[in-house]
């Protein structure tokens, strides 16, 4: 080869390293502008991804998001708000609320009137912030009809047909599936907010700290000066955390499932609270932060709980978090732990709803869950439609187990394991709790958790 043949060559490889070089830098460009609606921040997701509702009345349609890392939009349907322009301000003025609500109740078909369609689901409107503000007005549900779909038709409500509403319902989580409502979506670019999810994150944080191990007054530094909180617990959770801690016991408050939106000025928090004492952990419930930038610093400006854990005698005005400590107060001594055993039957069990799982084998994996199961809100037949439509969404799923402890306790199995979860779009490692129960003389999974590790 001569040495002109030589230089060709070197020169062609240059230009290609070159050009190579600025297609990847194309693409991390277009990377760090890429623009979604402006009512997404980031926020970090666990085993599954989340779903999101946004309405844009100013367009009459309703998109679903799902979110993983980042939102991707995977429907777009038509839909039908207030008669009358505006944010809602008063009962029977006609408008539909704007701002970040929650889903608290589902109704099928045969509990509604014609006027709803097949299926309906009610918004917390008004809400805490609507509260304060004076905003008056209820039953702003998001359902279907049995007429004409026309724009800007409805009471205040949002309405959709009833085949779109039913491509809608498998996606939503009774109080975690956001409907984020608001006049027109604005785009914005979304790596440029990644320091606002850490400002947020650590808010956060810090809060818990301060229920955890803090003082009053770090407390109550987290609160706009303007709202004033209910904090008619502390001296209460003061007095149980310390006697708790007396024994050297391990005692920590921690938070979960955290994500975060924006509608204008106001940023929504919601995130699951749990206490952990020694080896037992309690959910004190899904708390709510509203939070407004003030003065370059983050204040939450209301609070409340989404959700409380089940639990029984609790009265009215009972604080969740002071539920939690009476429960971990409560003597354990006298009741014999599940004990754990070698179950090479629940194993195999296991094993195979995994597989069933990974194959994407809606049937198979089907089967494995009780009739009663409930998780996340929802019952069997919504979960199996969840997961149905992750399938389809998904080119493989992979999931695996390790270090599997089988607890036998009455009428019931507890089974759990570490869980690897990975697909083309998502990988997650954490704690999966099965509880069984027997039906049919078989063991079938009727409560199903997982916990980031």
């Amino acid at each position: 080869m001569g040495k002109r043949s030589v230089v060709h060559i070197g020169f062609f490889l240059l230009i290609s390293l070159m050009m190579g070089a600025t297609v990847h830098a194309a693409r991390d460009e277009a990377a760090d502008t890429e623009q979604y609606p402006d009512v997404f921040i980031p926020f970090d997701t666990g085993e599954t991804p989340e779903y999101i509702l946004v309405v844009e009345k100013s367009t009459q349609t309703l998109r679903v998001y799902e979110y993983n890392g980042k939102p991707r939009e995977i429907h777009r349907f038509e839909c039908s708000t207030g008669k009358s322009v505006g944010a809602k301000e008063r009962a029977g003025d006609s408008k539909t609320p704007e701002g970040i609500y929650f889903f608290t109740r589902h109704y099928e078909d045969k509990e509604l009137s014609p006027i709803y369609g097949v299926t309906a689901f009610t918004s917390d409107y008004p809400n805490l912030l609507d509260r304060i503000a004076g905003r008056t007005g209820s039953a702003i549900w998001l359902h279907g009809t049995n007429k004409e779909l026309k724009p800007r038709d409805s009471n205040g409500c949002v309405a959709l047909r009833n085949a779109d509403l039913e491509k809608v319902a498998p996606f939503i989580r009774l109080n975690r599936t956001p409907i984020i409502i608001t006049e027109t979506l604005t785009p914005e670019s979304f790596e440029t907010k990644t320091a606002l999810k850490s400002v947020i994150l650590s808010l956060i944080s810090g809060w818990v700290n301060a229920l955890d191990r803090g003082t009053y007054h770090e407390y109550v530094g987290f609160y706009d000066s303007e709202y004033v909180p209910d904090i008619s617990w502390w001296n209460g959770w003061n007095t149980a955390r310390r006697q708790l801690r007396a024994d050297k016991s391990v005692l920590a408050v921690e938070s979960e499932k955290v994500m975060f939106f924006r509608h204008k000025e106001i940023y929504t928090v919601l995130f699951d609270l749990c206490v952990r004492y020694t080896d037992r952990r309690y959910r004190v419930g899904t708390k709510k932060l509203f939070l407004k930038q003030s003065q370059d610093r983050f204040r939450i400006i209301g609070e409340n709980y989404q959700t409380f854990p089940d639990i029984k005698k609790a009265g009215p005005s009972d604080h969740p978090l002071m539920l939690a400590v009476n429960r971990l107060h409560q003597p354990v001594a006298d009741e014999a732990p599940p004990a754990v055993v070698r179950d090479d039957k629940i194993e195999n069990m296991v094993d195979g709803w995994l597989k069933a799982w990974s194959s994407k084998d809606i049937g198979r994996y089907g089967a494995f869950y009780a009739r009663d199961f409930r998780s996340q809100g929802m019952n069997r037949a919504a979960w199996l439609k969840h997961k149905k439509q992750l399938n389809r969404k998904y080119k493989y799923i992979r999931v695996t187990k390790r270090n599997l402890v089988v607890r036998k306790g009455g009428n019931q199995m507890t089974v759990s394991f570490v869980q690897k979860y990975e697909s083309n779009r998502l990988r997650a490692v954490g704690r999966k709790q099965l509880v069984l129960k027997r039906e049919d003389g078989q063991w079938k999974i009727f409560r199903e958790t997982w916990r980031k590790m």
